[in-house]
């Protein structure tokens, strides 16, 4: 695998903290051409070290919330997984598909409205594949966190995009909606390419992009890293804490240490649970270590996953 340098990790920590950010304003920072920094951006891109850009919405102020659904199997052969996720895949509001390895075996978030979306999803899915199910369990999601990378380069700039707890009723229509779909996978795209896209002029594109970042409906613009390109393996730690009020502190202690990307704020079995990304069990031993030092009156349990592989990551199921 080649190496990235310097100026490829200050690029990809850049486009993190705004991906729609121009190639000539991105230049001027890093102090070299525009050309250069074209030809760097396409290049991650093209050897797959930067998956995408996509766009981190305020979900709860649309009136949509996540529920997380742990899964551990039973009595499955890898075909009957096989056919269990592409069962998950196939359905609506589906945002995130995982395999993971650890004390579960599949993970996933549903993006609904209320709890009848929960059922009508739920019901179906437990009467077809019920009896290859050991344990079930659900999170309702409170808020995520969506910190900058910094485990490439770690900048001075530290970014927390999160949503507030309370759902809103934000109203979209058909041209907001259209443009929130197209910026959710691919945020760098030039407001006139969106307006030819959706047929309307590039001026109400404009004006429409501002209004949703105005109104917090668009929070940031961030890059999707590709994991195994990059040699880090994908580790998610859920927590169950003893005074759910010391969240902000655990999240802030895995913050500091430049590995973490998303933190996510529960109601049920967990209170928390923090993504990860490191190079080595030796480097997330030491993470777990300091965590445990620092907290230990405050937590009752944790538990450690890997995950193997993504089967869905959607940004905008709401469109």
């Amino acid at each position: 695998m080649e190496e990235l340098d310097l100026l490829d990790k200050r690029i990809m920590y850049e486009l993190d903290l705004n991906a729609r950010i121009p190639a000539s304003r991105l230049a001027k920072k890093l102090r070299k051409s525009k050309e250069t920094v074209n030809f760097r951006i396409g290049r991650l891109v093209k050897n797959g070290y930067i998956k995408g850009f996509y766009t981190v919405f305020n979900t709860s102020k649309l009136g949509w919330y996540y529920n997380k659904v742990y899964l551990k199997f039973k009595n499955t052969t890898p075909e009957k997984e096989k056919e269990i996720f592409g069962y998950i895949k196939s359905q609506p509001h589906i945002a995130y598909l995982a395999s993971v390895e650890g004390y579960y075996d599949c993970v996933f978030l549903v993006m609904v409205r209320n709890s009848k979306d929960m059922i009508d999803f739920l019901y179906p899915f437990m009467k077809s594949y019920g009896e290859y199910v050991q344990q079930k369990d659900i999170v309702i999601f409170l808020t995520t966190h969506r910190l900058n990378q910094r485990f490439l380069f770690a900048g001075e700039t530290r970014k927390d995009w999160h949503y507030p707890v309370v759902i809103g009723d934000y109203e979209l229509d058909d041209i907001d909606r259209k443009i929130m779909d197209i910026i959710s996978t691919n945020a760098r795209m030039p407001l006139a390419d969106i307006a030819q896209k959706i047929g309307v002029d590039p001026k109400l594109v404009k004006y429409r992009v501002r209004k949703l970042e105005r109104d917090s409906i668009i929070l940031s613009y961030v890059t999707s890293p590709n994991f195994d390109k990059l040699g880090l393996q994908f580790i998610q730690i859920n927590m169950s804490l003893k005074d759910p009020t010391v969240k902000k502190s655990v999240i802030e202690y895995f913050d500091t240490t430049n590995k973490c990307l998303f933190a996510m704020e529960f109601l049920g079995k967990y209170d928390l649970a923090v993504e990860i990304h490191v190079k080595s069990s030796e480097k997330l031993r030491r993470i777990i270590d300091g965590f445990k030092e620092k907290f230990v009156n405050q937590y009752s349990d944790y538990d450690v996953s890997v995950v193997t592989r993504e089967y869905v990551v959607i940004w905008a199921p709401f469109s």
